[in-house]
């Protein structure tokens, strides 16, 4: 059960590495950079005319890039326990047959452990590592064989896992180099080929066995079979010619619909019991004792071998493999009709069961018909030159590359590279790895002409993107552009090829193009959220408001650069809540979460689940630092639009006075907060700094300017209405905080109310740190600082005061203020 289970799963992991293709060495990395576009993030009336606080939004947009091509040293050690125990499976089988059979296995043992290139493991300049490997295996396997013949099969086997594991130990143990195992994975992969190569030409043959056992199963005594036979042969051997036709390039008809591996899985499932019927009519050996386990281990090694080359993207290993499989099916298959027709024709005219004595033949044995199959597998192999077999050495020499590349030495991974190139000189796998440590090395050419190798014979998407950016930061744009139109020509359905298209087509302004190819890269998604994020981003920029209309409203799982692109778009409604996590203070951002942030924070209307203490540690914590005086933007919004107008206002002012980068936007938005508060002067000076003259031209006009007291006046009345408690003043200073009227009556409810001058002094003193030049502000600053006792205070105040007001204004409020202090002071003598 164990054994099935091995070779179940060892086929269920080619599957997974053939469906994963070159994503098991390579992958897409995302690269986002962000885009600014104008936005209205907040609007304002002050009675007579309706303002817009203008801001900018952040967009996402992001491309892809295709990675360096890793090493997959999980998949080679996963190839070794395969290798291991299918080969003792095979010693344990061939410890149990006859002496020239049992002679034969030892000669192939020899051969698989000079493959294993131990002195390289121990660092010898001998073969005293090979020569003890086979004396303890082989000693153990004679002595099953001529003293302990009566030993079980599962007995042997233990034996042997049990010997492997002393060998294991004593290789980590005594080993010269870092990665033992994954020298000996590699370096053995030649034997695990050859026993591959003689495993498929073992079962090639099965499909049209099980051809024969339906159709003479099925079949009624008396009636002939045999045109049922010659057509259902004949369909499935055209279809292997064609196959093989279009593999080899004799033919262009875009048939290829079944993959050879699906031939491979069939045949490996089908042969467990051709190989049963072979060896229960052989005299040699017992299915049951003996050929099940030798048909396991040859099943399990050549699983994992291929499996290997999936996983590696050994590409002309790969196309060996498929090119093998074709034509072994093809002539193994074609002799096995022949042996059928010639041995059992009469049988098959007469509806006989000849399954039951398929390999029993009346006239030619089986064994001349796989000679004649053999003669023409190298007859069809010379056609090209046997082309297969200098792809099968390229893809040798890559996995003992990729193990040099794994231990980080990269002169000889270079060298067996190049040696893979000098026998498959287009091969992907070779070129790509070789352009992988090229740009290691920052070597641009030489990337550059790799990748453009690794395109001739085996194209993907991932040389393509990677050529294209080369070409880029080589300053040969249209190249770039050229190579990846070639690209989507050759996948037109690769999201990662469209996207990238699009990205450039932008770079030139031809936005047809670039929409066209975005909405393509949508078409055929695979990462959708990035597709609708970048669409998204761009019609954003480029005001295309009938795409606008079906962006997407749901929320649920959306990837960050999509959110982040939606609070663009949502600016204005009050649904944020749900888009997005808190972060956590030691968050470093990445532009997606910055965006998001950042959008969400700067909208007057948004509901956002953090607060600007959260923003501050964010925006201390080292690697934020690109980040730091957009995030100060957002914390003055954030203030300003939900915790602390006047904290808002503070900080933005010292930003619009220091920053380089954006005087304009941040001038331009804190003057119109000045002027929703009522500040005209301060609005002015800020808006004429951002270059916003018409705004300035109109607040200076006078009749305008007298009519914000009334506005205040009018303001102040609305948000008293039906106050009872401190809740209600406090809610309505927050927000106008810096409104006269309503500072006024806050002050004298809690003056009188609730007997706490001292806050009301605070409150006083907080709106004067932004408007400080408010008269009203100073009359009932230097007042209240009579009633808590700060006379200096009082008295710095008034020469301001002297300094703003008129005479008149000033002498009346004098007049005021000493009747005040005269009053203060009697009481404080009445005190004492």
């Amino acid at each position: 059960m164990c054994i099935l289970i091995a070779l179940l799963l060892s086929l269920a992991l080619l599957g997974v590495y053939k469906y994963q293709g070159l994503e098991n060495v390579i992958h897409w990395d995302t690269l986002s950079e962000l885009d600014e576009i104008p936005t209205i993030t907040d609007s304002f009336s002050d009675g007579q005319l309706k303002y817009t606080v203008h801001g900018n939004n952040y967009l996402v947009k992001e491309r892809f890039l295709a990675s360096i091509m890793q090493t997959n040293t999980w998949a080679t050690y996963v190839f070794l326990v395969f290798f291991v125990i299918g080969l003792n499976l095979l010693m344990s089988a061939f410890c149990a047959l006859p002496r020239y059979w049992f002679l034969g296995g030892m000669v192939a043992l020899a051969g698989v452990l000079i493959t294993f290139r131990l002195e390289n493991v121990f660092n010898l300049t001998n073969q005293t590592g090979f020569l003890i490997a086979f004396a303890v295996v082989a000693g153990l396997a004679f002595y099953f064989n001529n003293f302990a013949i009566k030993t079980s099969f599962i007995q042997r086997f233990s034996w042997f896992l049990l010997l492997n594991t002393v060998l294991i130990g004593v290789i980590q143990y005594f080993s010269k180099i870092s990665h033992p195992f994954l020298a000996i994975a590699s370096y053995s992969f030649l034997s695990a080929i050859v026993f591959t190569v003689l495993f498929i030409l073992l079962i090639a043959h099965e499909i049209v066995a099980s051809l024969v056992w339906v159709i003479s199963n099925s079949g009624i005594r008396g009636k002939s079979s045999l045109n049922q036979f010659l057509i259902i042969s004949s369909i499935y051997l055209l279809n292997i010619l064609l196959m093989f036709l279009e593999k080899h390039k004799y033919i262009d008809w875009n048939i290829l619909a079944i993959s050879p591996l699906v031939l491979y899985v069939i045949s490996t499932v089908l042969g467990v019991w051709g190989f049963r019927n072979i060896a229960d009519e052989s005299a040699h050996f017992n299915f049951r004792t003996i050929g099940v386990w030798l048909y396991a281990g040859l099943a399990i090694i050549a699983s994992a071998t291929i499996g290997l080359a999936y996983a590696t993207g050994n590409d002309p290993l790969i196309d060996a493999f498929e090119s093998f499989i074709v034509v072994v099916h093809l002539t193994m298959g074609f002799a096995f009709f022949l042996y059928v027709i010639l041995n059992f024709i009469q049988a098959l005219q007469k509806g006989l069961p000849i399954h039951r004595i398929l390999y029993r033949p009346q006239f030619l044995e089986l064994s001349l018909f796989r000679l004649g199959a053999l003669v023409g597998v190298v007859t069809l192999f010379s056609l090209k030159t046997f082309y297969v077999y200098y792809e099968a050495k390229a893809g040798y020499y890559n996995q003992i590359a990729d193990f040099y590349k794994a231990t980080n030495d990269l002169s000889y991974a270079e060298a067996f590279y190049k040696e893979a190139t000098h026998n498959d000189i287009r091969n992907h796998k070779s070129n790509y790895a070789l352009a992988t440590l090229a740009m290691e090395a920052n070597d641009k050419d030489n990337t550059g002409a790799f990748l453009k190798n690794s395109l001739e014979k085996n194209p993907s998407p991932f040389a393509y993107a990677g050529l294209s950016k080369i070409l880029q930061e080589k300053d040969m744009f249209f190249d770039a552009l050229f190579t990846l139109q070639e690209g989507v020509r050759k996948f037109p359905e690769s999201q990662q090829l469209l996207t990238n298209l699009a990205w450039l087509y932008e770079k030139t302004k031809v936005t047809d193009s670039t929409f066209y190819y975005l909405n393509r890269a949508k078409e055929n998604c695979t990462d959708c959220d990035l597709a609708e994020a970048n669409l998204l981003a761009y019609q954003l920029k480029y005001n295309k408001e009938n795409g606008l209309k079906n962006a997407r409203g749901q929320t649920t799982n959306a990837s960050m650069s999509l959110l982040a692109n939606l609070s663009a778009l949502n600016n204005e409604k009050n649904d944020f809540n749900a888009w997005i996590i808190k972060p956590g203070s030691d968050s470093i951002l990445n532009v997606s979460q910055f965006a998001l942030i950042y959008n969400l924070t700067t909208a007057a209307l948004a509901n956002i689940p953090f607060s600007s203490i959260d923003l501050q540690k964010i925006q201390q914590k080292t690697g934020n630092e690109s980040f730091y005086e957009d995030l100060e933007f957002a914390i003055a919004s954030q203030n300003y639009y939900r915790e602390d107008k006047i904290e808002g206002l503070k900080r933005l002012t010292v930003l619009a006075n220091d920053s380089t980068r954006k005087k304009p936007l941040y001038n331009q938005v804190v003057g119109m907060w000045y002027l929703q508060q009522g500040v005209v002067d301060k609005a002015i000076v800020h808006l004429t700094r951002a270059g916003d003259k018409a705004s300035a031209e109109v607040l200076q006009k006078q009749d305008y300017i007298m009519s914000v007291p009334e506005y205040q006046q009018a303001q102040a009345e609305e948000l008293l209405k039906n106050v009872k408690a401190k809740a209600d003043y406090d809610k309505a200073l927050a927000i106008s905080p810096l409104n006269p009227v309503l500072i006024s009556k806050t002050v004298d409810f809690y003056n009188s109310k609730l007997k706490k001058p001292n806050e009301a002094y605070n409150l006083i003193f907080k709106a004067l740190q932004v408007n400080d030049n408010s008269t009203a502000l100073l009359k009932m600053y230097i007042l209240q600082s009579l009633k808590v006792g700060v006379e200096n205070y009082a008295e710095e105040g008034l020469e301001k005061l002297h300094a703003l007001s008129s005479p008149t204004d000033y002498q009346a409020f004098l007049s005021t203020y000493q009747a005040q202090k005269a009053l203060m002071e009697k009481n404080k003598v009445g005190f004492e």
